[in-house]
């Protein structure tokens, strides 16, 4: 292979660092069903094609939604595509399904106007916390579908959480926090650009009358520390997505929980953390928005 075609290939740290697989998974997969399998150079180092890539990440959202590596792994590109597909619209159920439909139908046209009215029209409906809690993972579960069966482009993706951002920023904005409930600074990581986590996870601490202070996406650990103190917090609140590696959860929640008194207690939830074997010392993980709800308002022991 040559130099110029090297320079092309991703370094398995990179791999994992783009996927949130392991590089013991990825050695264990490549032993176990035959891929990935890299190309090593002179040294033994291992690398990855853009193919694998794509083939990795596409098997990697099956596994978050449910399906077993022996059945995914050893699949053809094609036969993954085909295999999100029949999960697509699985979660569609009940009365949500006309809105899941619409939404669906909206971003293949793709339709900004239809897009942002059928959300609109679902939070007014619903109101806030219903929004966040039944219908908008329904919502992500959809769009994630939509973009590893490639039915979804990326920009359409791009689209559909901009518009939910605004109209969620929208809402919070005309919350009144209670002087009385704890004060919360939320954010997410460096590298975690999703920020849908941490907005579901603000509105719901909002409604409780809690006064919320978000700092955005990937914000580097001294930054939130520094934070937390200048702005004299309870808590501070993290959010971790799918996407995040979770080899890197840990150690941050573990640098943050070192660089605050124990009077701050430190908040972490998101579909990331299920990666977790263990839970970190002197950190409270929440599985469910409407856990962290309850903690608040029973005095967040």
């Amino acid at each position: 292979m040559h130099d110029t075609e090297i320079s092309l290939l991703l370094a398995i740290s990179a791999l994992e660092r783009e996927t949130g697989l392991t590089k013991d998974t990825l050695r264990k997969w490549e032993a176990r069903y035959g891929f990935p399998v890299p190309y090593r150079d002179v040294n033994g180092q291992r690398f990855y094609s853009r193919s694998d890539l794509d083939r990795l990440q596409k098997i990697k959202r099956l596994l978050d939604n449910g399906a077993r590596p022996a059945k995914t792994v050893p699949l053809s590109i094609d036969a993954l595509t085909a295999l999100a597909a029949e999960q697509c619209l699985e979660n569609a159920a009940g009365e949500h399904t006309e809105l899941l439909n619409q939404v669906w139908g909206a971003l293949q046209a793709p339709d900004a106007v239809a897009l942002k009215q059928a959300l609109s029209q679902s939070l007014a409906s619903y109101g806030l916390r219903t929004f966040v809690l039944a219908i908008m993972p329904l919502l992500n579960q959809m769009v994630s579908n939509g973009w590893v069966t490639e039915r979804i482009a990326v920009h359409q993706e791009h689209l559909y959480s901009e518009i939910l951002r605004n109209l969620l920023q929208d809402a919070l904005g005309r919350l009144q926090p209670i002087e009385t409930q704890p004060k919360v600074i939320l954010a997410t990581p460096p590298d975690e650009r999703h920020d849908l986590g941490i907005l579901a996870l603000q509105s719901v601490l909002a409604l409780t009358g809690a006064q919320c202070i978000s700092l955005g996406t990937e914000l580097p650990v001294s930054e939130l520390i520094a934070a937390a103190r200048s702005h004299q917090v309870q808590i501070v609140a993290v959010s971790f997505s799918i996407a995040y590696p979770s080899r890197r959860i840990a150690p941050f929640l573990k640098q943050i929980r070192q660089g605050l008194p124990d009077t701050i207690q430190v908040w972490a939830g998101g579909a990331g953390l299920n990666a977790l074997r263990f839970k970190p010392e002197g950190i409270r993980t929440f599985s469910h928005l409407e856990d962290a709800a309850v903690a608040l308002t029973r005095g967040h022991p």
